[in-house]
């Protein structure tokens, strides 16, 4: 409709072959363009993600920055600590659960953080299951490492991620 073109006049179609290959060029330029601009700000020491994992909260005064909140920080701790001293994570759910602390989904939504509204029963806000705790531990952010570029994409048209090696991570 933009660009004029009729199917069933075949005069208007002319141009549309060249049209797709330059529309075509354009966005390959632009994925280049995007992944070169993520490359730089990773090389200048800035975050990649905008992702607020649980345990921290963004910088207010710097953008794209994470800042320790230390509400759930205290939970993040206590559940590495339980780990070192024994505990499996349902063990570690279960007295999280006993414990009524929330879990990571009811807290981020709840502080405003992120909104899970659509994905998460709000009415079982204690439920914690195995596999959060699970997540959390296998997390290297908790450990003080930065992690960008964990996956990739064979093309721009391809929507299937590919994750790297964790050496080129």
């Amino acid at each position: 409709v933009a660009n004029g073109v009729d199917s069933d006049d075949q005069s208007t179609s002319e141009f549309t072959p060249i049209v797709n290959l330059m529309n075509e060029f354009m966005l390959r330029d632009l994925s280049r363009k995007q992944k070169a601009a993520l490359q730089a700000r990773f090389k200048a020491g800035i975050p990649t993600r905008n992702e607020v994992i649980y345990g921290f909260k963004k910088d207010p005064n710097r953008k794209h920055f994470m800042l320790v909140d230390e509400e759930a920080a205290s939970v993040v701790r206590r559940i590495f600590q339980l780990t070192v001293n024994g505990y499996g994570p349902g063990q570690i759910a279960t007295i999280l659960r006993k414990d009524k602390i929330e879990r990571p989904s009811v807290y981020l939504t709840r502080k405003g953080i992120v909104m899970y509204k659509n994905k998460t029963d709000l009415s079982r806000p204690y439920d914690w299951a195995d596999n959060s705790i699970v997540n959390i531990l296998e997390r290297p952010e908790y450990m003080g490492h930065s992690v960008n570029f964990r996956y990739k994409k064979e093309s721009y048209k391809s929507k299937k991620f590919i994750e790297l090696p964790k050496e080129e991570s």
